[in-house]
C-alpha cells in the first residue's frame, strides 16, 4: 500500500535556524561575566604594612589558579593574601610545608572587581601575577612571596 502524502520532515530549515540562533545567543550571554560584585568588595590595600621582606614561599600560576608552596618552617595564622597590591582574599592560614591552591577568581579589590584571571571563555584579558603578599590579621608588616612567572610571561 503506497502512501500518497510525503513523510513529514522532523525539522524544517526554519526551525533549525531558530534552534541555532537561540543556542548561539545563550552561549554568548552565559560567557559574559563582567567580574563586578559590590557585595564582595574587599579591603583597601594596606600601604602602611608594605615591606620589602620576602619569604621563600613560591607561588605558581596555572591559568586561573595559583599554588603556594610553603617549603619553610614558618607558619601563618589567619591572614589576608594580596595579589598585585590590589586584589585580596582571606585564608585560614598557611602552615609549614603546606601547599595551598587558590582560584584567582576568589580575589576581589576594594571596588568589587574580581581578579582578571583569564581562561578559555573569559571576556577579560588575563592579568599576570607579579606580587604576592601575606598580611597577618594582627596588623604586623606584610611578607612577600616569590611569584614564579607562568610560561610565556615576562
Amino acid at each position: 500500500m503506497a502512501c500518497d502524502s510525503p513523510r513529514p520532515r522532523p525539522y524544517t530549515s526554519l526551525s533549525m535556524y531558530r534552534i541555532l540562533m537561540l543556542s548561539g545567543l545563550l552561549a554568548m550571554t552565559s560567557c559574559n561575566f563582567h567580574g563586578y560584585n559590590a557585595a564582595k568588595a574587599g579591603p583597601a590595600y594596606p600601604f602602611n604594612l608594605h615591606t620589602s621582606t620576602t619569604a621563600d614561599i613560591q607561588v605558581f600560576r596555572d591559568v586561573t589558579h595559583i599554588t603556594l608552596v610553603n617549603s619553610t618552617a614558618t607558619a601563618w595564622g589567619p591572614s589576608q593574601l594580596w595579589v598585585n597590591q590590589r586584589f585580596s582574599r582571606s585564608i585560614e592560614g598557611l602552615t609549614a610545608g603546606q601547599t595551598l591552591s587558590l582560584d584567582l577568581n576568589s580575589f576581589w579589590d576594594e571596588d568589587g572587581e574580581s581578579y582578571p584571571a583569564g581562561g578559555f571563555l573569559s571576556s577579560r584579558p588575563s592579568m599576570p601575577v607579579r606580587l604576592i603578599e601575606i598580611a597577618p590579621m594582627n596588623d604586623t608588616p606584610m611578607v612577600g612571596f616569590l611569584a614564579i612567572p607562568a610560561a610565556g610571561e615576562h
